[in-house]
């Protein structure tokens, strides 16, 4: 992982992170008031921005991440370039999360993963960084991008 300011990123990811942010306060978490947004950038440039959900049992609540790769696969996109997840303390996303983002990395290791959180930290990391040995599409021979 390598740390960084905002300053520093591209306008692109600058752009992903400030959705990321306005996702965030869009959140519903009433039980646990821990607010995350999140936002994806496709290959083909478009930008899909989600918060957090909770419902009570919390088992059934879905994270930002994953809710804002549903709908960008939901609007017919199928591959990551970027994905930024904003919230209270490190944006690394939790292992369900990267199972999700990894379902449409198309098999590229090098999609980036940017951290965000509350103080300014800003942290660059790719999905091969942090999951190393990914179970996903590829296994089975599959091309997101054909469904």
């Amino acid at each position: 992982m390598l740390k960084t300011t905002f300053d520093r990123l591209s306008s692109a990811d600058q752009a992903l992170v400030t959705a990321a942010a306005q996702a965030r306060d869009k959140a519903y978490t009433p039980y646990s008031n821990h607010k995350v947004g999140s936002a994806v950038r496709t290959a083909s440039g478009r930008l899909f921005a989600a918060c957090n959900v909770e419902v009570v049992t919390l088992q059934q609540s879905v994270h930002a991440e994953r809710n804002a790769v549903m709908q960008m696969a939901a609007a017919g996109e199928r591959q990551i370039e970027a994905i930024v997840c904003h919230g209270p303390y490190s944006g690394v996303p939790c292992a369900e999360c990267r199972q999700v983002i990894w379902e449409f990395c198309c098999d590229d290791p090098e999609v980036k993963i940017i951290g965000s959180t509350l103080d300014g930290e800003i942290e660059l990391m790719t999905i091969g960084e942090i999951y190393p040995s990914p179970y996903g599409p590829g296994t089975k021979g599959i091309d997101p991008r054909k469904f």
